[in-house]
């Protein structure tokens, strides 16, 4: 099968999945002059024309200041498509990249922070330009490499998401080629002659993704199945199954702790102790508190940089609010530092009075202090 039919099938599975493009869109593309972004606009023109879904297609390439740069024969190519080619001016780009090597004392130029200026200019053009869509090429292939960058590097189990709102900028970010295979790109290249261009870049082919790339085709030739049941993976909800997800945190001696919920279908249990409004649950981190196995407490907990809100709390008893409140404090605090806690006059304001919290404003009281007093206070009041 020709490699158009697989990539634009993918294309619109991944549409379907994730509501990347709809009508009357408006869509920078970022291009490069690489593999993935050429083939990328080739494909999306293509796309257009077969969904039937009227969007519009701006390509968006950027001077960096990188030596060399040349944007002739990349603008002859998006010509023929009947678009115009937008050069977007980022020639500081390289200077602040070489400044930067240097304080980090780098053999090579620093690729996150290129990234993220890279991300930053674009999205700036595309709002000039009336665009509420950002596209770029990251492909299935490029997704494994993150997930493993991020294992290996950072800790964490993710990969970038195939499409997120940029609340600051006002822009959505798609990534289409999210189910697309790395190696049909390639057959795509030469199947239709699309031209590609020589990256400038001096990093080109000296990253650690290069390294991950060469390890994760390693494991494929000595397990076939590895590569697909990667992404597999990335889409199984039914079989995720982590240590965070079975966290229980001792609150007192006598067999309380509280877990977070984090399966929908146990919110619902919420509503026998306590009237939760749907979109206050939608944008909360519910925790429950237990004695015994028996639910004993509900918080709704939410956030924004940093500053956390009780939202909605149910306690079965008073005495076991402070040690619920003063445990999650501490539990999320040790992870991030420093946060608020935040509430709102309720039922049980008291007992918060009585918790360190200080009047903040008409009705709303906050909780700022060391963690690391917790453990004092919870043995004055006897609770440890």
């Amino acid at each position: 099968m020709d490699a158009i039919r697989i990539v634009l099938a993918c294309m619109k599975k991944a549409d379907y999945d994730y509501n990347l493009i709809n009508e009357n869109d408006k869509i920078a593309i970022g291009i490069s002059g690489g593999k993935d972004s050429m083939a990328l606009l080739y494909s999306l023109v293509l796309y257009k024309r077969f969904s039937k879904i009227n969007f519009e297609i701006v390509p968006i390439n950027i001077d960096l200041g990188f030596p060399n740069y040349d944007s002739t024969l990349m603008q002859e190519f998006v010509d023929s498509f009947g678009l115009k080619l937008v050069i977007a001016d980022g020639k500081t780009v390289y200077e602040i990249l070489k400044e930067q090597q240097k304080l980090q004392n780098k053999k090579i130029l620093p690729c996150s922070i290129c990234s993220r200026m890279k991300k930053a200019i674009i999205n700036k053009k595309a709002k000039e330009l009336g665009c509420n869509k950002v596209s770029f090429a990251h492909h299935k292939t490029d997704a494994i490499e993150t997930l493993f960058l991020n294992e290996l590097y950072g800790g964490r189990i993710a990969t970038f998401e195939p499409k997120m709102f940029l609340e600051n900028e006002g822009i959505t970010f798609i990534r289409p080629f999210i189910y697309v295979d790395e190696k049909e790109i390639i057959r795509l290249i030469k199947e239709r002659n699309i031209p590609i261009f020589k990256s400038n870049c001096p990093n080109d082919k000296k990253t650690k993704r290069e390294d991950i790339k060469k390890i994760i085709l390693d494991l494929n030739k000595n397990f076939p199945s590895s590569y697909d049941n990667f992404l597999t993976m990335l889409t199984n909800e039914e079989q995720f199954n982590i240590f965070y997800l079975h966290e229980e945190h001792k609150v007192l001696n006598n067999n309380i702790y509280f877990k977070k919920i984090t399966e929908f279908c146990g919110v619902l249990d919420e509503n026998q102790y306590i009237k939760v409004e749907n979109e206050i649950s939608k944008k909360s981190i519910h925790y429950h508190l237990f004695k015994d196995n028996e639910l004993i407490g509900i918080l709704l907990l939410s956030n924004q940089d940093r500053a956390y809100f009780i939202e909605k709390i149910w306690i079965k008893e008073n005495r076991y609010l402070i040690p619920f409140v003063f445990a999650l404090y501490k539990e999320i605090s040790e992870k991030i530092n420093p946060i608020s806690f935040n509430v709102k006059q309720n039922k049980y304001i008291k007992e918060f009075k009585k918790m360190h919290f200080s009047q903040k404003e008409r009705g709303s009281y906050r909780l700022d202090m060391n963690p690391r007093n917790l453990d004092q206070i919870l043995k004055k009041e006897n609770l440890i």
